[in-house]
C-alpha cells in the first residue's frame, strides 16, 4: 500500500531516525575506515565506496532497518511526488525479485521551449549507501518546488531519475549486491547482465538516440571515508578534453559547497584505460565526451548532514555546466549568457558513430543546424526550432550514413557558420581537409570570402595555407557551397600564399576564379 506523507513529516522522521542510529552508524563508519580497501584490477584503483564489515552487529541492525529508507519509503514518496504537475512516474522494469524500478521524469511542459537538455540521475546501487538516496531525494524535492532554481531547471531541462536502482538489495539488507548476490555497479561488461543493468542500459540506449540525449549522468553513491567527492576519470583513460570538461563540471558544483565537496583530484581513477564494467564506462565507450558521466560520493558516516545543500550544489553546478541561465532571481549567476554566437568543433573527431556538436547563442533565436555531405546534399537536420540563449550541445548519430567527411552549418537568425565533421577547423567557418593532393573549402554563401577585392579576404586564404601546412602544391581544387550545390574554384596558388604568410605581402595572391 502506498501511504501519502507530507514533506515536513518525512524530514522530521528522518531526523529522529538519524539520532537513534547515531551509535550504530558511528560503529559502521569506524569499521569502514579500518576496512581494507579492495583494489580494482582494471585501473579504477581503490573502490571509492569502501567495504564495511557486514558481519558486525551494528551493520546487521542498520541493514535490518533498510538504513532508514526502504522500498516502502520510496513508494510513499512516489505517491507524494506524483501529485506534482511537473512529474511523470513510470515503472521502467523490474528487479530480480520483480520489484518495480521507478523512473521520475521532471519537466515543466507548460512552458513552451525547444529541446530541453537532459540530465540523468540514479541512486541506491549499493543499498548501504543511503546518503546517496537522501541527496537524490532532496534534488527531487527542489525540482518540484517553487524555489527559483527548481523552476528554472524544470523549464529548461528534463530530468530522468531512478531513486532506487537496487530495491532487492535494500530489502534483503545486502551491502552492495542485488538478489543474485551480484554487484550491479560493476556488471556492465556481461551480457545480457543482471535485470537491473538491462533496464538501465536500455534506457541509456533509448535516450541517447533522442534529439535531446543525456548530457549529464550522475551515479549517486556514498563513501565510508566520510568525504564528499566525485570519482574523476583521468585523461589517460578518457581524453584531455574530457578531463577538462570534468574539471569544469566539478568546479561548478564546488562553487556552491566548496568547504565540503573535495577538489576534482581528490579521487582519480582510470589512469591507465577506461574499464568496461561500470555505467560510466558504457557512456565513455559509446559516446565519449558527449556525456558528463560521473559517480558522486556523499558522506557515509554519522557526521553526514547537509543533504539539501549538497542537492543545491549539484543542481546549480549542472545548470552552470549546461549553460542554463535566466530566472526571476538570476539564480545561475556564473552561467552568464555567451557574448556572441559561436559554433565549436565537433568531438570526438573522427567519430563512430556519434559525435557532439556544441554552439553558443547570446540570446533566444530561431536555430537551424544542418549536416551536409561533400556533394552539398543535406544529410540531416539536427535542430530547427527557437532556442534560448546559452550553450547547447547535440549528439549526431551517424550510424545510417557512410563513412566520410561531413560538414555542418549553424544558422541562428542572421548568423551563419559552417564546420566539419571530419576535418580541421579554421577560424571564421573555413574548413579544410588535405587528402589526395586536394584542399577543400566549405564556405557559406552569406560570407564575403569569394568577393574579389574585399578587404581582409586574403587573410582567409592565408589561414587556408596554414592549415594545408606545406604551401608547395602548385594549384589546389577548391569547392564552394552555393544554393545549387558545389562549384569548382580554381586559381588558388598555395605557393604564393605560402610566401604571403612569411612576408606578410598578399599582393601576389591571385583572386580565386569561380568556375
Amino acid at each position: 500500500m502506498i501511504v501519502e506523507k507530507d514533506s515536513g513529516t518525512m524530514r522530521k522522521l528522518r531526523a529522529v531516525f538519524c539520532l537513534l542510529m547515531t551509535a550504530v552508524l558511528l560503529s559502521i563508519s569506524l569499521q569502514a575506515l579500518r576496512a581494507q580497501v579492495q583494489p580494482d584490477p582494471f585501473s579504477r584503483g581503490p573502490d571509492p565506496c569502501g567495504y564495511p564489515d557486514v558481519t558486525s552487529p551494528a551493520y546487521k541492525l542498520a541493514a535490518a532497518m533498510n538504513w532508514g529508507y526502504g522500498y516502502d519509503s520510496l513508494l510513499a514518496d512516489l505517491s507524494r511526488w506524483g501529485a506534482s504537475p511537473f512529474v511523470q512516474i513510470d515503472s521502467v522494469g523490474a528487479s530480480v525479485q520483480n520489484r518495480a524500478l521507478y523512473m521520475l521524469t521532471i519537466q515543466d511542459t507548460a512552458t513552451p521551449i525547444g529541446l530541453r537538455q537532459r540530465v540523468w540521475i540514479h541512486a541506491r546501487t549499493h543499498p548501504n549507501e543511503v546518503q546517496g538516496t537522501w541527496v537524490t531525494n532532496e534534488m527531487i524535492e527542489l525540482l518540484l518546488s517553487e524555489d527559483p532554481l527548481g523552476q528554472l531547471l524544470r523549464k529548461q531541462c528534463v530530468f530522468n531519475i531512478i531513486p532506487m536502482y537496487n530495491p532487492d538489495g535494500v530489502e534483503l539488507g545486502n551491502s552492495r549486491q542485488n538478489a543474485n548476490n551480484v554487484d550491479i555497479e560493476s556488471n556492465w561488461n556481461t551480457f545480457p547482465g543482471e535485470p537491473e543493468v538491462q533496464v538501465l542500459r536500455g534506457l541509456f540506449e533509448y535516450f541517447m538516440v533522442q534529439p535531446n540525449p543525456i548530457e549529464v549522468a550522475l551515479n549517486m553513491h556514498s563513501a565510508g571515508d566520510c568525504k564528499r567527492y566525485f570519482v574523476y576519470h583521468d585523461a589517460s583513460g578518457t581524453s584531455p578534453f574530457y578531463a577538462q570538461l570534468e574539471q569544469q563540471y566539478i568546479g561548478a558544483v564546488r562553487a556552491t559547497f566548496a568547504e565540503w565537496i573535495q577538489p576534482w583530484d581528490f579521487f582519480v581513477s582510470w589512469w591507465n584505460a577506461a574499464p568496461l564494467r561500470y555505467p560510466e564506462s558504457w557512456f565513455w565507450y559509446n559516446h565519449a565526451e558527449a556525456v558528463m558521466a560521473l559517480t558522486y560520493e556523499d558522506m557515509n558516516c554519522v557526521w553526514a548532514h547537509g543533504f539539501d545543500t549538497t542537492a543545491v550544489a549539484l543542481l546549480r553546478g549542472t545548470a552552470v555546466y549546461l549553460g542554463v541561465t535566466g530566472g526571476p532571481t538570476g539564480i545561475v549567476a556564473s552561467g552568464a549568457l555567451p557574448p556572441e554566437f559561436q559554433l565549436f568543433q565537433n568531438y570526438p573527431n573522427p567519430f563512430n558513430p556519434t559525435t557532439t556538436i556544441q554552439y553558443s547563442l547570446p540570446h533566444a533565436v530561431q536555430v537551424t543546424l544542418t549536416v551536409y555531405n561533400l556533394l552539398g546534399s543535406e544529410v540531416a537536420t539536427l535542430i530547427d526550432s527557437e532556442q534560448r540563449g546559452g550553450t547547447h550541445r547535440i549528439v549526431w548519430n551517424a550510424r545510417d550514413v557512410p563513412s566520410g567527411t561531413y560538414f555542418y552549418r549553424l544558422r541562428a537568425g542572421s548568423f551563419v557558420e559552417v564546420n566539419s565533421g571530419n576535418a580541421s577547423n579554421v577560424d571564421g567557418g573555413l574548413i579544410v581537409e588535405k587528402s589526395s593532393g586536394e584542399a577543400r573549402i566549405f564556405w557559406d554563401t552569406s560570407e564575403t570570402f569569394w568577393s574579389a577585392g574585399v578587404t581582409g579576404s586574403y587573410s582567409q586564404v592565408i589561414r587556408l595555407a596554414d592549415a594545408v601546412a606545406d604551401g608547395n602544391a602548385a594549384k589546389e581544387k577548391v569547392l564552394k557551397t552555393t544554393a545549387a550545390g558545389l562549384v569548382t574554384v580554381t586559381n588558388i596558388n598555395l605557393a604564393a600564399v605560402g610566401s604571403a604568410i612569411s612576408t606578410g605581402d598578399t599582393s601576389s595572391v591571385a583572386v580565386p576564379t569561380i568556375g
